[in-house]
């Protein structure tokens, strides 16, 4: 039998947010990035203690703030297969645009920026020459 140091399937580095209102942003990200819940503990009041998600091949935890846990902001750069597709969800869904999605000349990326429901920068990309849709 074979013993390893992290949960089966999960990153070894993975980012934690701390947000005013979890469950707002939890599900927010998994209508925008299909992410998938893989462990949830609330506190007694109901508020996320602390809650895991599947976002492609990456974990990312959230918890909401507390007295102790302030909230903080953060900036995260995510891959996806569609961009266009990925920036128009999230802005349908109460994100601030930073920049819509586009190709810089010499690059492979093809990139975008939004603010989510809790004021974290998100840039995503893909490396597909999609079409805006």
């Amino acid at each position: 039998m074979s013993e390893t140091f992290k949960p089966k399937d999960y990153n070894s580095l993975s980012p934690y947010l701390i947000v005013d209102d979890a469950e707002n942003l939890v599900e927010l990200l998994k209508v925008i990035f299909n992410a998938k819940e893989l462990r949830r503990f609330n506190h007694d009041n109901g508020r996320i203690a602390h809650i895991e998600l599947k976002l492609d091949d990456s974990v990312l935890m959230i918890s909401n703030s507390t007295d102790i846990y302030p909230a903080h902001k953060t900036m995260l750069h995510y891959y996806v297969p569609n961009v266009f597709k990925t920036f128009h969800l999230a802005i349908e869904n109460g994100c601030k645009i930073i920049e819509a999605p586009f190709k810089k000349k010499g690059e492979s990326d093809v990139r975008g920026s939004f603010y989510d429901l809790a004021d974290n920068y998100w840039s995503i990309a893909s490396q597909k020459d999609l079409k805006s849709e």
